[in-house]
């Protein structure tokens, strides 16, 4: 889906719900809509700042024009409660957050640096014959997984290479 359908979408399901839609929830949605891979809330929120003067990520209501963390940790929150956001978390001792896949939509995984931590999607997998087997063995119905594969990211293979803050 192009990244303004996948923003249409969003801010449609938001105005269908009758939520509110202001400029920092509009800021918040274009970002997911064109993010590529799942963004922590200071992320989000130092993102949405970086186009604005302030880059500064506060804890609570400011004076300035910058969103906020609890803005940010608030409407990600609803995000996720409609279903339209996923958190997904890496053992990094944060959540991460990503657009939930539309049912008809191809899913993906993710590659995770344990060195810097630098994730990557990856799409397609063949796990229908392990589905399979596990429901036939445990009676269990699967209807859907997440996959995860932990390793070094090319710039931290090479000679040198220092994780990124």
């Amino acid at each position: 889906m192009p990244r303004t359908a996948e923003y249409q979408r969003l801010l449609n399901a938001l105005k269908e719900g009758g939520y509110r839609v202001t400029e920092p929830r509009r800021a918040l949605l274009r970002l997911l809509a064109r993010s590529r891979e799942p963004l922590s809330v200071q992320e989000m929120c130092q993102a949405v700042n970086a186009t604005q003067e302030t880059s500064r990520c506060s804890e609570s209501d400011s004076s300035d024009d910058s969103v906020n963390l609890v803005t940010v940790y608030r409407f990600v929150g609803l995000l996720v409660e409609l279903g339209l956001v996923r958190r997904v978390e890496f053992g990094q001792g944060y959540y991460r957050y990503e657009r939930e896949e539309p049912q008809e939509g191809p899913h993906h995984h993710h590659l995770v640096c344990q060195r810097c931590g630098r994730v990557e999607d990856f799409h397609g997998c063949d796990i229908s014959t392990l589905k399979l087997r596990l429901e036939a063995e445990s009676g269990f119905t699967v209807e859907r997984h997440q996959l995860e594969l932990y390793g070094t990211c090319p710039s931290c293979q090479e000679p040198g290479g220092a994780p990124r803050s």
